[in-house]
């Protein structure tokens, strides 16, 4: 599948964020966490991010490859190192520490 890219069209910025998705068919399930990683992206690294959707029903071995058992399996992949979230992502609080995307918040001196 293509990947689906974030922020303004015509860019040639670099994203800091790389995000893979598994999904195990086109289902309401994974068309859920899809949508619901792009608004945590978009409330926590807005316009810093890429999404890749990879169906493992059009090429299984992927599953065996990356250890994924169960899907939708999102993997953070860059920066490193790897961080991985098994779901529908519907605990926005789980989401953010499986895939480490707290902001460091800011001190009051600045």
């Amino acid at each position: 599948m293509p990947k689906r890219r974030s922020g303004k069209q015509g860019k040639a910025k670099k994203h800091r964020f790389n995000f893979q998705v598994f999904i195990g068919k086109q289902s309401q399930n994974s068309a859920l966490a899809v949508a619901r990683l792009r608004k945590v992206c978009e409330t926590e690294i807005p316009g810093e991010y890429d999404i890749e959707i990879v169906d493992l029903s059009r090429n299984p071995g992927l599953a065996r490859d990356h250890n994924i058992v169960a899907t939708p399996a999102v993997f953070r992949t860059l920066p490193a190192p790897v961080r991985r979230s098994i779901g529908d992502l519907a605990d926005k609080h789980k989401v953010l520490l499986a895939l480490d995307l707290f902001k460091p918040k800011k001190s009051k001196a600045e």
